[in-house]
Parts: structure tokens; C-alpha cells; sequence
């Protein structure tokens, strides 16, 4: 008799779980920008890009001040994001970093066409 109790207990916590379980799932949607620059890199250089919500911007560019560097900086007003670039020297993301903060990325250049992206 406990068994069947116990067995009818868990049957109706399972199913309460499974009812319940729609409820508890939060949506997460993922969206990116990215911008790709081929050819000289003779000279600094410095562009940006609006996210399709309107709430981030993506500034990318060529820097020659210190070393050659390819960099990506994404700021995003409402949502968690990171940067990154792609260059001959690999992939490089920088951390991840909360809504309203600067997400930077930058890297030794290398190679003559360049991906710069935020992910949010």
C-alpha cells in the first residue's frame, strides 16, 4: 500500500512538473552584427554599425598608435553581448559583458580581410 502511495505521489509531481514547466522556460533569442573590411591596411582607421533592435553599436576598425591592431568594441543598451574578430591569426572574443557596458576586443593584426562582430 505505501508503495502505491509513494508511486502516486510521484506520478502527480512529475506531471505537475511537466505542466508546470512551460511556465518556467524563459526565451532567449541571440542576434549578432558583423562587418568585414578586405584590402590596405596602410592606415588607422574606424567605422561603426547600429544593431537591428537600434540599442547597440558596433565600432570596429584598424589602429596603428602602439602596434597594429585590429579591434572591435560593442556597446549594447539592453542586452548581455560580447565582441570579437577574425583575422589570419585566428578567432578572438572578449568576455562577456552586462547591458550598458563596452564589450572590447583587440588584436595584433594579420592578414588583408577582417571580421568584426558583436553577438547579443
Amino acid at each position: 500500500m505505501k508503495k502505491k502511495i509513494i508511486l502516486s505521489l510521484a506520478a502527480t509531481s512529475l506531471l505537475g512538473a511537466i505542466t508546470l514547466s512551460p511556465i518556467l522556460v524563459h526565451k532567449v533569442e541571440a542576434a549578432s552584427i558583423t562587418k568585414s573590411y578586405s584590402g590596405s591596411f596602410s592606415k588607422a582607421w574606424q567605422k561603426s554599425a547600429s544593431t537591428s533592435d537600434g540599442a547597440g553599436v558596433l565600432t570596429y576598425g584598424y589602429n596603428t598608435a602602439a602596434i597594429n591592431e585590429d579591434y572591435a568594441h560593442g556597446y549594447h543598451a539592453t542586452k548581455t553581448h560580447y565582441a570579437s574578430v577574425s583575422n589570419s591569426n585566428g578567432s578572438h572574443t572578449s568576455g562577456n559583458v552586462g547591458k550598458g557596458k563596452t564589450a572590447k576586443i583587440e588584436v595584433r593584426h594579420s592578414g588583408s580581410n577582417i571580421s568584426y562582430s558583436m553577438s547579443y
